[in-house]
């Protein structure tokens, strides 16, 4: 919500204008009251579309094949004037925040939040539909999060731009086939559930989906429309028609928080100081109005950064405000302790928890999960959990932990919250467990100034990577920021960052040598000096985020296609591929995990296949680079796992099982189950 500018009309119709909520593909939209009414989204058509006649057309007919839609879940149209000289619509508008700007304040939905929306936007088109209905342009700007449900923002009123002739609304959430259909909305619906689980535009976010949706959003993102259910099915395969299921309570929290702010902005008195009538051009307290625009927007821009020095954590608090001081190491010498300096948990994980990403030390003598409890550190010899560094780890983020090659410092990307706000961002957090210290890592962006305000927007941290001698992290943020830099590299022996580089949003940042390291973007890897930024080499027909880089950094695997290519990094050479006869016959299998074992050597894969429904299986393989031979296929009662960490030494394997989330070692030549952690 923005300050209304000067030259904004004062009212429409009998609907008086509070405030700016932003623009579409066709109009300004405005937050309007009238007396004894709700609240609307008042849509002023732009001046360049109010005198194109094909335009007004189609509006005309958009509008009036909406008027009296049914349902929970669209917001309906109360009030329009499709004749005057500028036409405009009025639409109903619960208060809350639009998806675009929950995922941009906020980061990613929960993982739990996930359904309830996925529920209620196709309830909300299955209306639409029924009515004999399209909705044409859906996407994560025109979802309105409002304390219990989800809402499309309106019937569909942008499709009469491209009626008209006029470019599509968001191709990024269009269907490769374009128009405006029933399965083009589906598709629109998946691109947009993309968005809300990744935070990156259109179906590049699918690997965030929680898995126990993800078959269905990837059906519903086929290129052919024949393939992709009907609104009414994901309706029936989500659980309904009902009520979709309430919010995460945290969600609703940040949710209704913001209603609130709307919600006392609308109810504020007038300026006494303001005297002019509202029959003159000015609403009484337009002056008023105008301070508590400014103030809510100071409010967003504040509330909206990344991560503060001084915050309270999720499900507890920091035991000091006190920010790292500037030039302390994030590593130090001491060897991982045969117990953790950090305390030991004061309740043992619970029965039913999901644990996944597991990491060994450098040394080999402890291993790191996360979970919704936190970190865990394990003596694994053991089988004890020995600290928990944090309770406030994020799941659901794509970075997951890493050891420093030396000593026992572990980064994780972990969900902090500002003083004084009610959301949370995802930032990279070093822990040594050695000494017993933290260290917050904000990445590229700039912190609080000397009164604790932050001026720019957060990005969340998108991955991190230590160099093989452990002398440099580099930390890589979301790339909101358009083409600034989104990437640096830290002095773990002084604490000092490096000149931000790169501007394309990259998923992975892995270290490949002391002084160079490699980025995927999905469709191409490159590799970069560290000290300066410049593109060393790149690698393109990337179809996968994932990469693996041996310990050496002279082996890099990537996903090309339908085979995982192994090249040199010198010179780029290809050295093996390996390619699962399964291609032909699974249904978009998405690669999770790539592991180059240097010991024996071997190449882990591990891939999450469709098998309907919703349903999902892991298929993992361990080929050896000499002979191509998959030993996985081989080993009589192979453990189907979710994650997978070598140890050091080749001791054992630690994996999080695909089936129900637990944590277990196995041999690490038959691959079969030896303990169990939890």
């Amino acid at each position: 919500m923005f300050p209304l500018h000067p030259h904004d009309p004062p009212s429409v119709g009998p609907y008086r204008l509070r405030a700016r909520l932003g623009e579409d593909a066709y109009a300004r939209v405005y937050l309007g009251t009238a007396d004894g009414r709700d609240p609307v989204a008042v849509k002023i058509v732009r001046p360049e579309y109010a005198t194109d006649p094909g335009f007004r057309s189609a509006f005309s007919r958009q509008v009036e094949a909406a008027r009296g839609l049914p349902g929970r879940h669209v917001c309906s149209i109360r009030e329009t004037d499709v004749r005057g000289a500028v036409p405009w619509a009025a639409v109903s508008r619960p208060l809350g925040p639009s998806l675009t700007d929950l995922v941009r304040d906020h980061g990613p939905l929960p993982a739990d939040a996930l359904p309830p929306l996925a529920q209620a936007l196709a309830q909300g088109l299955a209306d639409l539909h029924a009515a004999g209905l399209v909705h044409g342009s859906l996407w994560p700007d025109g979802v309105l999060m409002a304390s219990r449900s989800a809402l499309l923002a309106d019937p569909g009123l942008e499709w009469a731009t491209s009626d008209a002739g006029r470019r599509a609304p968001h191709p990024a959430f269009a269907a490769p086939e374009g128009g405006a259909s029933p399965a083009t909305d589906v598709f629109s619906w998946a691109a947009t559930l993309c968005y809300a689980a990744g935070g990156v535009e259109g179906p590049a976010g699918l690997a965030h989906v929680p898995l126990q949706l993800r078959g269905l959003v990837d059906t519903c993102l086929k290129l052919d429309p024949r393939l992709r259910p009907s609104a009414v099915d994901l309706v029936r395969m989500l659980g309904g028609p009902a009520e979709p299921p309430a919010w995460p309570p945290r969600l609703r929290s940040v949710i209704d928080a913001v209603a609130d702010r709307q919600r006392n902005a609308l109810a504020s008195p007038s300026d006494p100081s303001d005297t002019t009538d509202a029959g003159e051009g000015k609403r009484p307290g337009r002056g008023r109005l105008l301070a508590l625009g400014a103030g809510a927007l100071t409010l967003v821009v504040l509330g909206s950064v990344g991560a503060v020095i001084a915050y309270d954590r999720l499900g507890g608090h920091s035991e000091t405000n006190d920010p790292e001081p500037e030039g302390t190491a994030l590593v130090t010498d001491a060897d991982c302790p045969d117990s953790s300096a950090h305390p030991a948990p004061e309740t043992p994980l619970p029965s039913d928890v999901s644990l996944s990403n597991p990491v060994f030390s450098a040394d080999g003598d402890v291993l790191a999960t996360t979970s919704t409890e936190g970190l865990s550190i394990w003596d694994w010899r053991e089988g004890e959990e020995i600290a928990r560094p944090t309770d406030s780890v994020s799941v659901g983020s794509r970075s997951t932990p890493v050891f420093s090659p030396f000593g026992c410092t572990v980064v994780v990307p972990e969900l902090v919250e500002p003083e004084g706000r009610d959301d949370s961002i995802t930032l990279a957090h070093g822990y040594d467990l050695a000494a017993g210290t933290d260290t917050e890592l904000l990445g590229p962006q700039d912190g609080p100034d000397e009164q604790g305000r932050w001026m720019s927007k957060p990005l969340n941290v998108q991955a991190f990577g230590f160099s093989p001698d452990g002398r440099r992290l580099a930390v890589t943020l979301d790339s909101r920021l358009g083409a600034e830099a989104n990437t640096h590299v830290v002095d773990t022996e002084t604490g000092e960052a490096g000149e931000p580089m790169l501007s394309r949003l990259q998923y992975t940042t892995t270290f490949v040598d002391d002084d160079h390291f490699a980025t995927s973007t999905g469709d191409e890897i490159v590799i970069w000096n560290a000290d300066t930024g410049e593109k060393v080499r790149e690698f393109r027909g990337s179809t996968s985020t994932s990469l693996a880089v041996d310990v050496a950094g002279s082996r890099l695997a990537y996903l090309d296609d339908d085979r995982i290519v192994l090249v040199d990094t010198s010179d780029g050479g290809e050295i093996a591929s390996f390619t699962r006869e399964e291609f032909e016959t699974d249904d978009s299998p998405l690669l999770l995990d790539l592991v180059i074992d240097p010991e024996r050597n071997v190449l882990h894969a591990n891939w999450m296949v469709s098998v309907g429904d919703a349903a999902w299986n892991h298929h993992p393989y361990a080929w050896d680079i000499e002979t191509g031979e998959d030993l996985w296929a081989e080993a009589e009662d192979p453990v189907r796992y979710s994650g997978l960490a070598l140890h050091p030494d080749g001791e054992v394997i630690a994996a999080t099982t695909a089936a129900d989330s637990r944590l277990v070692l196995l041999d690490p030549e038959t691959f079969e189950p030896i303990d169990t952690l939890h």
